[in-house]
């Protein structure tokens, strides 16, 4: 189990516990969609978070692709079939682990639920649809398999969490790249936590 291995040695046991800029602190969050019918909201959202994403991956990237359903890996497998069909399921190199949901009432109905991530490494030009599908759920845009998308590079101890057209967090201990992307996407930070994201990586007087 290599990646989740290293994903718990770079962020510890909090990387997947939403939303993760308040469990991962030190990091960023960027408000994406503004004003405007769906659309307008989606491609700003869109087209934000593909050049804020430019900045940060130019390799490898890291997916763990995280799908609620029941213990066994088969209850989600229509989820997995639209992943494949649009590219975005390898098929070989692929770690699966899950977990029980306990703490997550957002998203419990009976007591046989789990969190079953599958987590795989994918090219850079990856990058369009991973964000695509990130961004398109809650607009009913299509194609969109229902799960939730985390993007790492392991390399620079970064992980970047697209949860919806409204925003992204990005998280990790590498401070000095997060504080690249607090100068120079600032205009795109978050008014409501911009507080605290300034007494991370605001310099001194």
């Amino acid at each position: 189990m290599i990646i989740e291995q290293r994903i718990k040695e770079i962020f510890g046991e909090r990387a997947f516990e939403r939303p993760i800029f308040y469990t991962n602190p030190g990091g960023l969050r960027f408000e994406l969609s503004e004003g405007g019918d769906w659309l307008e909201q989606f491609e700003l959202a869109y087209k934000k978070a593909l050049e804020i994403c430019s900045t940060i991956f130019d390799d490898e990237i890291v997916v763990c692709i995280r799908i609620f359903g029941k213990e066994s890996l088969m209850s989600v497998l229509s989820v997995l079939k639209e992943l494949r069909h649009i590219g975005l399921y390898p098929s070989m190199k692929k770690e699966h682990w899950k977990e029980k949901n306990e703490d997550d009432p957002e998203w419990a109905t009976d007591g046989d639920e789990y969190w079953h991530t599958v987590a795989f490494a994918l090219p850079y030009n990856a990058l369009n649809k991973l964000l695509w599908c990130s961004l398109a759920c809650d607009q009913g845009i299509k194609p969109c398999p229902p799960a939730e998308y985390y993007l790492f590079d392991l390399k620079k101890s970064i992980e970047v969490w697209p949860y919806d057209d409204r925003g992204m967090d990005v998280v990790g201990p590498n401070h000095s790249l997060l504080t690249e992307l607090y100068n120079k996407f600032s205009n795109y930070l978050l008014d409501y936590d911009r507080e605290a994201m300034d007494a991370s990586f605001q310099k001194m007087p």
